[in-house]
């Protein structure tokens, strides 16, 4: 008797041992962080040359 209590006692632990390493995991929701706004930095505007200028063409 003490021999079938046994190996039932280790079946069911085969078994719970089985299915709790079977399930699959559950993932945790992951919270959305807004990011960050930048401020863009200022040009400097004094080494531009003007839009309607037109390119000086490139000799060699």
């Amino acid at each position: 008797m003490k021999k079938v209590l046994l190996i039932a006692l280790l079946a069911m632990m085969l078994i719970s041992l089985t299915l709790s390493a079977c399930k699959p995991k559950v993932e945790e929701p992951v919270e959305e962080v807004a990011p960050v706004e930048e401020v863009a930095p200022v040009a400097d505007t004094t080494m531009a040359a003007p839009v309607d200028a037109p390119a000086a063409p490139v000799t060699k």
